[in-house]
């Protein structure tokens, strides 16, 4: 009897621990889980606390067993351990509950913003109302009595830390106007938002600095917030132009220059006025917008830089000031280095239109020919417009784009040695696609008036030129036709072809003979 007894008390104390464990384990679990699903680490002090309360629980369990005597307690050491176990269950019941309803439901899936400094001001009220709970019904503590402090003391600890606490509710209100993450503007400091505690905002500047700016400091002084009321940014550059260039010219380079740089946005576009008519030049302001301020000086000094390229493309001049002597000498096709020009010549030979031409006109062609630079994202030409240029890519990549019903397509990519615009240069055609640079792009550019004094004073290079492009439109009708498995080129194909030379002559204004 006594055996079955004791047999019983075993079984019962085994299933008290059992469930302690059971329960321990699972609300640490979801606590774990939780927090590596937010990708947070447990605090080495949280698995303290946790350690800590499961054995106190142990303890009690084995206190109140019949089973095992000489771990009896005295009932006043008894009482305090029940209290400090009740609380460190408090603590991860509201630590699950912050994880679980206030980051993962409210703020994750509601979208709404909860500041951090609240998240633990919650936590220290849930866990101070446990602490007055638990002394009245462990302790048996009349917690009214605790809170009738003497008005002296209150008021020195007041006084001790009104610091403290205006950092403290500072805190709370700066959560509605910043959040980890922001680029910020505080007590004159730039940079982005990487904590609020209760005490500082400590953000991380451009120069890659940590500051800690007091809450109070902050909330005293202008705020100012580059993520609101969106994430949208406009920053603004001056740039100096010449007298002679119409500001209407200089406005459109300027937009379209901004629009090729990949963070400046296209909606709002971009803008360009004038500022100010200064001693030797005008003033332009171009005003753009971006969506992420971490690249706004990236982004202002790459903008610049598309400028000063698009100035020189278009003959724009950025003047010197008048008290410099500044003394220029136009570029003269013949002072041209003869490397520059042996260069260009071997660029010309590549092109097999142009090989029809004698050597001494070839390097009439090369002294009038002129290089240009693009940046990446830039347009070299546009689908549609009308053109009477050739372009040859010395260096770098572009895309050939084709648009139709707003919709764009990339349907193909030009490199090295490749060139496009042939059939606007000679035929005067509209631009059949938009090319792009894709990197950064150098191409060798040759326009109507060049190849108009050859063909003028020898009218049958329009034949022979036209003779070569038949030929290598027939070339590749004939490789489409086979990819395509339809047989050869229809005949009206052919004869569209061969009737390049009558259009060469047509655009050139080359009398019939």
């Amino acid at each position: 009897m006594y055996e079955s007894e004791e047999l019983k008390l075993f079984q019962e104390l085994l299933l008290k621990l059992g469930v302690t464990l059971t329960l321990a384990v699972v609300l640490f679990g979801v606590y774990f889980f939780m927090a590596r699903k937010r990708a947070k680490k447990v605090p080495p002090s949280v698995f303290a606390i946790f350690i800590s309360t499961l054995v106190l629980y142990i303890l009690l369990v084995l206190n109140e067993s019949d089973l095992i005597e000489f771990v009896d307690l005295w009932p006043e050491p008894y009482r305090w351990l029940k209290f400090v176990a009740y609380l460190g269950t408090a603590f991860f019941l509201l630590k699950a509950m912050d994880l679980l309803f206030l980051e993962d439901y409210l703020v994750v899936k509601k979208g709404l913003y909860v500041p951090d400094l609240m998240r633990m001001l919650i936590v220290i009220t849930g866990l101070a109302v446990a602490v007055l709970i638990s002394l009245r019904l462990v302790m048996g503590i009349n917690v009214v009595a605790l809170v009738a402090i003497p008005t002296a003391a209150t008021a020195v600890i007041g006084f001790a830390l009104q610091d403290t606490l205006k950092r403290f509710f500072a805190g709370l209100m700066l959560g509605k106007l910043v959040r980890v993450g922001h680029w910020v503007c505080l007590a004159g400091k730039e940079g982005r938002v990487v904590k609020v505690d209760l005490g500082h905002v400590t953000i991380h500047t451009q120069d890659d600095d940590l500051v800690m700016i007091p809450n109070n400091l902050v909330a005293q002084q202008e705020i100012l917030n580059y993520n609101k009321p969106t994430t949208k940014h406009a920053r603004t550059a001056c740039v100096e132009a010449a007298y002679d260039v119409s500001p209407m010219t200089v406005e459109a380079v300027l937009v379209e220059a901004a629009k090729a740089v990949p963070d400046v946005l296209h909606d709002p576009s971009p803008q360009a006025f004038v500022q100010a008519y200064k001693d030797s030049s005008i003033l332009y302001r171009l005003k753009f917008w971006i969506n992420d301020y971490a690249k706004a000086q990236d982004t202002e000094g790459r903008v610049l830089s598309y400028v000063w390229y698009a100035f020189k493309r278009h003959g724009i001049e950025i003047p010197f000031p008048q008290r410099t002597i500044h003394v220029t000498k136009a570029e003269d096709a013949a002072q041209r280095s003869a490397k520059e020009l042996d260069r260009l010549l071997e660029a010309l030979r590549k092109i097999d239109f142009l090989s029809v031409l004698a050597p001494e006109e070839m390097s009439k062609v090369a002294d009038e020919a002129k290089t240009q630079i693009y940046l990446p994202g830039e347009a070299v030409v546009h689908q549609g417009e009308p053109g009477t240029e050739f372009f040859f890519i010395l260096e770098g990549e572009a895309e050939v784009r084709v648009g139709a019903d707003g919709h764009t397509e990339v349907v193909a990519t030009l490199h090295a040695l490749q060139f496009f615009g042939e059939m606007s240069l000679l035929t005067g055609e509209s631009r059949s696609a938009t090319v792009v640079a894709r990197t950064r792009l150098e191409v060798l550019m040759l326009g109507k008036k060049t190849l108009a004094r050859p063909i003028l004073e020898n009218p049958l290079l329009a034949e022979r030129m036209g003779d070569v492009l038949a030929q290598r439109k027939t070339n590749l009708a004939e490789q489409h036709d086979r990819l395509q498995q339809r047989g050869h080129p229809t005949r009206e194909s052919r004869a569209e072809a061969r009737s390049l030379g009558t259009r060469i002559k047509d655009f050139f204004g080359v009398a019939a003979g």
